[in-house]
């Protein structure tokens, strides 16, 4: 019910100057993908592109996710989800990690990946709160080695303890909610914020 209650309802996507961003789901996880370079940042500088295998300078995109750390290390696929680490996830509070990817181009606008028009003073407040998601170390991120998917993506350390309050879902409707934009006033799913994109 809290998902339904909607929360900076003046906002409208009318400034002169904008940065789209998307918000993409894949019907339990959602991820905030934002351009790898603007003027305001260039995450290059911040998230190296030598900590991937793959990714290299004409990338586009770059996907940010916050969630819990076992969760991500163990369940590379759906089919590796056990018992054990959903009851850890959603009972007590445990470590986080951010994920991160490059991709070569940005998203296609679908119904699982919903682009959001920024401006300048709300795209500032969406990159300090992905930066302030990230544990650092004289000024890096830091990288857990070898905990990537693919060739594009890592895993870095998280700032804060996952728990049921606090999902991955809802780490990105407080990202929106930061930024400004209409969105859930509680989102443990996808749904949640998908439904306010429209």
């Amino acid at each position: 019910m809290l998902s339904l209650v909607p929360v900076n309802t003046s906002y409208a996507q009318n400034e002169p100057e904008t940065i789209e961003i998307f918000v993409i789901s894949n019907g339990i996880h959602t991820d905030l993908v934002l351009p790898v370079k603007t003027h305001v940042t260039d995450w290059r500088t911040e998230i190296p592109l030598h900590h991937f295998k793959e990714a290299d300078s004409t990338y586009k995109s770059i996907a940010f996710g916050w969630g819990d750390r076992k969760f991500y290390m163990e369940t590379p696929e759906w089919s590796d989800l056990t018992l054990e680490v959903v009851l850890s996830a959603a009972l007590w509070p445990t470590p986080s990690a951010m994920h991160v990817a490059y991709f070569p181009s940005k998203p296609a606008p679908s119904q699982h990946q919903k682009p959001v028009l920024l401006s300048v003073t709300q795209y500032k407040a969406l990159v300090n709160y992905i930066r302030n998601s990230f544990q650092q170390r004289n000024g890096d991120v830091i990288l857990i080695p070898g905990a990537g998917y693919t060739s594009n993506d890592n895993f870095y350390e998280g700032r804060e303890k996952f728990f049921f309050p606090k999902s991955c879902n809802n780490w990105v409707n407080s990202g929106l909610k930061a930024a400004g934009v209409k969105t859930a006033f509680w989102a443990p799913l996808p749904f949640s914020i998908m439904r306010h994109l429209q």
